[in-house]
């Protein structure tokens, strides 16, 4: 036993898992630098996400603003539109012609265009006309509720097609040159008549939303604007 205290020990082995093998703590280094590395991808995700997301955010804010401030426009022009109408109307020359006098050949009126009186057996059919239509065959087309647009041949060629437009794509619409006019156009209905300045002149919606077939100044209510008279005259 004496002998054993004399044992050199300084070249003894090691005992096992003293200590850590270099290679393991530099794979947790590695670990733990990765797991850093995601973590700032992630943080940098949520913010690009949140960054989109106040984008898509502010970019349905400006649409609907923009919408609201369309429909804003939209109604406020329909609006004023309505208003300038019926101040419009205001201005309706009104007439006491009795129907149903019906005559042929041709007749001469008071009023230019004629607003109603004795008028052919033929009525004129509703629409556009290039060329005046004769006056006695158009009051008739009055008679039966129709609103007769006249306009001066020198109207810009833009308000023609308006006016052309409006005859085309509604019944009981007559539309037709009148040489002589004292406004550049003139609605007419039966017993009734508006000056206006022009194609895009509100009142003339007005007008026509008063007047075209009203059932309380349309003489012969339910009568047809077609079927008769298409003829027109010398310009």
């Amino acid at each position: 036993m004496a002998n054993d205290r004399n044992v050199d020990r300084t070249n003894a082995a090691p005992r096992m898992g003293t200590d850590k093998p270099k290679g393991m703590a530099d794979d947790r280094r590695a670990r733990r630098e990765q797991l850093v590395q995601e973590r700032r991808k992630d943080r940098v995700t949520i913010k690009e996400r949140q960054k989109r997301q106040r984008l898509i955010n502010f970019g349905a804010i400006g649409v609907t603003a923009l919408a609201l401030l369309v429909l804003i426009a939209f109604v406020g022009t329909n609006w004023w539109n309505d208003r300038k109408g019926n101040e419009a109307l205001a201005g309706v020359m009104t007439y006491e012609y009795a129907p149903s006098q019906h005559q042929d050949g041709e007749l001469t009126y008071a009023e230019s265009p004629p607003v109603g009186g004795p008028h052919n057996n033929a009525w004129q059919n509703c629409g556009y006309y290039g060329a005046p239509v004769p006056n006695w065959n158009a009051v008739h087309s009055l008679e039966h509720g129709a609103v007769w647009i006249t306009y001066s041949p020198d109207l810009p060629q833009d308000q023609i097609d308006q006016l052309r437009d409006r005859a085309e794509s509604q019944d009981y619409i007559l539309v037709s040159p009148y040489p002589g006019l004292t406004s550049p156009v003139v609605a007419t209905s039966w017993n009734h008549q508006l000056a206006l300045t022009g194609a895009d002149d509100p009142g003339l919606v007005a007008y026509i939303e008063e007047y075209r077939i009203n059932q309380e100044f349309t003489p012969e209510l339910g009568a047809s604007c077609s079927g008769a008279n298409t003829g027109t005259l010398p310009f």
